[in-house]
């Protein structure tokens, strides 16, 4: 008995001395993460993370300037634009800078604006405007594309580099540039406050950033230039031996004759309004940059145009009418505009890829 008793008051002193220590534990645990941990870099950045998650944007000021963000990332996009589009040095680098510098002020405009929507929705543009802001969406939505935002995702922290002694921090932050189809790190600068907390302060390498997502953008453009070329070529000249042989049937007969009409109309429906059609089918199968968007519609267009022509031509030869003959020449009409409009668009589109 007297066995047991000192075995039951020892088993409580072991219990109590691990109560302690767990109680110490817990509370070096609980000093750590308040005095050490929310007061690293590390920590900061996690906050972003939940910030935008919860959409509390009283969380994400606290932890990012933005208003520094905002004008140095304004900087580098325009500067990164125009260095991607037109590279300058000299007198001529500065010119650009001093030009630059007039667009400042609605950037940071567009940029705040987008910022603002995305913490709080979820999307970088408001999709919820009245008539009245469309206009400052519009450019929103222009500028956020322009400098690939919607096509950003976060990846991982792959580093973060503290200077104690300068207060700041440099995290190396993956993120996935889906339009790219690549990864990139981008090296985001923070500052640590008077109170200990890290703040986001800058991405100190988001022009080249900028630079090189135009560049890739700019080689896109160019292969469609140089597929879109070769793909018409070939079309261009079934088209010039359909065409031939037309003006052949109809130099050596007549329209007058319902032989020589009869073989135009063949050529027209077995050979011209085909590759008109192949052509279209082989542009609207092309993968198309954004940048060349509106000169892809403009010669789906024209296809279109063509093939009302030479169908409306087809008809004729059988109807004789003058309300079709009429139809068809409006759309030749309406497709050697598209074309010249066209050519003009294509030397402009080239003009912007080195």
């Amino acid at each position: 008995m007297i066995c047991m008793n000192r075995f039951m008051q020892s088993l409580k002193k072991r219990v109590i001395a691990f109560a302690l220590v767990a109680v110490v534990i817990a509370a070096a645990g609980g000093w750590w993460y308040v005095s050490y941990y929310t007061r690293t870099p590390e920590y900061s950045i996690k906050m972003v993370q939940e910030a935008v998650s919860q959409h509390d944007k009283e969380k994400l000021y606290k932890y990012v300037d933005v208003n520094h963000m905002l004008d140095t990332a304004s900087d580098a996009m325009l500067d990164g634009l125009v260095q991607a589009m037109v590279p300058a040095t000299g007198d001529t680098k500065e010119a650009v800078s001093s030009l630059t510098k007039m667009f400042k002020a609605p950037v940071i405009m567009s940029l705040q604006s987008a910022v603002d929507n995305y913490v709080a929705q979820g999307t970088w543009i408001d999709e919820n405007v009245d008539e009245r802001s469309m206009a400052a969406a519009v450019d929103a939505d222009m500028i956020v594309n322009r400098i690939g935002l919607p096509n950003i995702s976060f990846q991982k922290l792959e580093s973060m580099a503290v200077d104690f002694d300068n207060g700041t921090a440099v995290a190396k932050v993956q993120v996935r540039q889906t339009e790219a189809g690549e990864d990139y790190t981008l090296d985001v600068e923070l500052v640590e406050t008077d109170s200990g907390i890290w703040r986001i302060y800058e991405i100190t390498n988001f022009k080249e950033f900028i630079e090189n997502l135009q560049r890739l953008r700019q080689r896109h453009v160019k292969a469609y230039l140089d597929e879109s070329a070769s793909l018409m070529e070939q079309h261009d000249a079934v088209i010039a031996a359909a065409e031939q042989e037309i003006a052949g049937l109809l130099a050596n007969g007549s329209l007058g004759s319902n032989a020589t009409r009869s073989q135009v109309k063949a050529v027209l429906e077995n050979k011209l309004i085909p590759d008109w059609q192949a052509r279209k089918a082989e542009l609207e199968a092309m993968e198309v940059p954004d940048a060349a968007g509106s000169l892809h519609r403009l010669r789906l267009k024209i296809c279109d145009a063509r093939i009302e022509a030479a169908a409306s031509y087809a008809k004729w030869m059988d109807d004789k009418k003058a309300a079709t003959i009429r139809a068809s020449d409006n759309s030749l009409r309406m497709a050697r505009t598209l074309e010249k409009d066209a050519e003009l668009l294509t030397k402009q589109v080239n003009a912007h890829v080195r």
